[in-house]
């Protein structure tokens, strides 16, 4: 998990964006499991969203809004790093990375001007610290 002192770095219009973007990009593929929705209601509560923007958020699941437009109102660089992440987070809610949602990552990174390569070795990144955690739980569990 990267550690990044929201309220700090991301103005509130853009920690909305953010969980929108996230939940849209859950939709991508036409199915939000219940790990993606509870992985946006988490995020939701970590950035404290009051109820009407929670709201907007769940409206993303069954009638995503247009990414692109609710990627550009995401400006500052450590807001864009955060929905990346969050981003590549919520698509791996499922453990599993679908063609629709990869495309949407790379559209998104794109949209925020990050070279593709950087943005393909972030993905790998994101999903083997996820890996490695999660083997590290297990590990904890059986000794």
């Amino acid at each position: 998990m990267l550690d990044f002192p929201i309220a700090e770095l991301i103005t509130p219009e853009e920690q909305v964006a953010v969980a929108r973007a996230v939940a849209i990009m859950a939709s991508r593929d036409n199915q939000v499991s219940d790990s993606e929705r509870h992985f946006v209601e988490e995020l939701m509560g970590q950035m404290m969203l009051l109820p009407e923007e929670r709201d907007l958020v769940r409206r993303e699941f069954s009638h995503p809004s247009d990414l692109s437009n609710v990627a550009r109102s995401v400006q500052h660089r450590e807001a864009r790093i955060f929905l990346f992440y969050q981003a590549v987070c919520a698509a791996l809610a499922d453990n599993k990375i679908v063609d629709g949602e990869m495309d949407a990552l790379l559209f998104l990174a794109e949209a925020f001007n990050f070279r593709r390569e950087h943005a393909t070795a972030f993905i790998a990144w994101v999903r083997d610290t996820l890996d490695l955690r999660e083997r590290g739980q297990q590990l904890l569990i059986e000794m």
